[in-house]
């Protein structure tokens, strides 16, 4: 990291601190603003052999002195001060008391590794575990959401489905030995909505792109694999849906189905099906670092991205964690090939970063990017590299921000598509009422809402009908007036056949 110049007076406190801890406070010397003032102490050594320990009521003078020579020296008196720095070699019984163990140092944030990376395929190289239900309550969750917003799975089973990407589940899961590849894209969910309601969803989102799931039961569990409504069309995603025991669910390409729906072979060691028996223990995993509400590890650069030229070096794995508080820690832990390289990468963060900030970022940004930059302590360790700072809830969410519009762009969805997704996540999760209604529900009355002649109100106290705006012109001739919903015979024939 880099400190700053140590001025004259910090210098000569912290000399002063040290030396007092170390040598008892022989000498003082203080230096300030160009006056030195030099202030010695006498140096108190103390050698037991020559002290001499004298009868106090002789030196007070109690009673008169014999001429005659004095008596033998009575036995030493303990005397009414121990001496100060009385070494250890000099305990009555010879033997040096045991110097106390030191107090091992509270581990910090990020500290442990992260084992996220048992969650997924051994053939993946991509990994990532986001606890959903500790960063649902902080000031940059909707950052976190939209920063997923622009992936293909996320629009498809998310919005899709009209879940909630932060409420409706406790952690998320992704993997992948490609992460440009959906359809080699693994997901594992905890979720917390009924299975009933999860499937629905389900079918809601293979419906919404031409889709649909015919479920099965195999070996105990519920799985089905999205397939085209229209027999013409070829099924371009081979992954499957199954439903795990303790809310947990998977969408796993087939060629896994075998080890998710029997389990892993232990004595085949880590095969690529070994994971399986992982996904019923996220929490396990995911309590190994208490804190963070984001794991994430990016492993085998080098094997599986074609280097072109950078202005950094680029190291072969990356591990991210983010800790789930209001004032974010986060942590990240590069390693490279070899200790040179990791030896290059800090000149080049210590030497060109600071030049590009200084020569790239806009002026009106440039402290802040630099106020960034001075508060990221960087350590290295033969071939790692670790980062770490703090950031405060402005920075986080400034940070947040950045990585969701890379993320959209990246994946090509336009500012108005990402805005348009927002509006209908917000819409959708204002109708549950703050998760009070399931999503069936919610969007059904939505739905109805947005019918022509719609006008039956939500049920459950949902959003009020039209919340306020003028009434429809030319309200049904069959109003309020007539509280059951008898009395024309011609209506009832028309809402069962209106869902388009």
């Amino acid at each position: 990291m880099f400190a700053p110049p140590v001025k004259p007076l910090r210098r000569s406190v912290i000399a002063v601190l040290g030396s007092a801890v170390v040598h008892g406070l022989p000498l003082v010397t203080f230096a300030t603003c160009g006056f030195n003032v030099d202030i010695e102490l006498p140096e108190f050594e103390f050698e037991l052999t020559e002290v001499e320990f004298i009868d106090p009521d002789q030196q007070l003078g109690e009673g008169a002195p014999e001429p005659e020579p004095p008596p033998e020296p009575p036995p030493p008196e303990i005397p009414p001060e121990v001496p100060p720095e009385l070494p250890p070699e000099a305990d009555s019984d010879g033997a040096a008391e045991p110097e106390p163990e030191p107090e091992k140092p509270k581990p910090k944030f990020g500290d442990k590794k992260s084992r996220v990376d048992s969650l997924g395929p051994a053939n993946s190289n991509f990994f990532m575990l986001l606890a959903a239900k500790k960063v649902a309550g902080l000031s940059y969750a909707d950052s976190v959401v939209e920063i997923m917003a622009a992936l293909p799975d996320f629009i498809f089973i998310i919005e899709g489905g009209g879940f909630h990407a932060l409420r409706d589940f406790e952690y998320l899961v992704i993997a992948s030995p490609d992460i440009r590849d959906l359809t080699q894209t693994f997901l594992a969910v905890e979720y917390k909505l009924p299975r009933a309601e999860m499937q629905a969803g389900l079918d809601r989102a293979a419906a919404e792109r031409g889709q649909k799931i015919p479920w099965e039961e195999r070996d105990g569990h519920l799985m089905g694999n999205p397939i085209p409504l229209d027999p013409g069309k070829r099924d371009w995603d081979p992954r499957w849906f199954v439903f795990l025991d303790d809310k947990v669910a998977v969408y796993v390409r087939e060629e896994f189905l075998p080890q998710v729906l029997t389990g892993p072979d232990q004595k085949k060691g880590k095969t690529a099906g070994n994971f399986v028996a992982n996904l019923t223990k996220i929490r396990t995993f995911a309590a190994r670092e208490p804190k963070a509400g984001l794991q994430m590890q990016l492993k085998d650069i080098h094997a599986s991205v074609k280097m072109v030229k950078t202005p950094f070096t680029i190291p072969d794995a990356i591990e991210v964690m983010a800790e789930a508080a209001a004032e974010p820690e986060l942590v990240v832990k590069m390693e490279f090939l070899d200790a040179p390289a990791a030896l290059t990468f800090e000149g080049e963060w210590r030497d060109l970063l600071p030049k590009f900030i200084d020569d790239r970022v806009p002026i009106l940004f440039r402290g802040l990017a630099r106020g960034l930059y001075d508060q990221i302590e960087l350590t290295r360790d033969d071939g790692g590299v670790l980062l770490r700072s703090k950031f405060s809830k402005t920075q986080a969410t400034l940070i947040l921000d950045q990585v969701a519009a890379m993320s959209g762009k990246m994946l090509r969805r336009t500012p108005e598509e990402l805005e348009e997704s927002r509006r209908r996540r917000d819409e959708l999760w204002k109708a549950r009422q703050g998760g009070k209604v399931p999503p069936s529900v919610a969007l059904e009355q939505l739905n109805q809402a947005k019918l022509p002649g719609k006008a039956t109100p939500p049920a459950g106290e949902a959003s009020p009908p039209a919340a306020g705006d003028p009434p429809p012109a030319g309200p049904p001739a069959e109003p309020p007036a007539s509280p059951p919903a008898e009395p024309p015979a011609s209506p009832p024939a028309e809402p069962p056949s209106t869902p388009p």
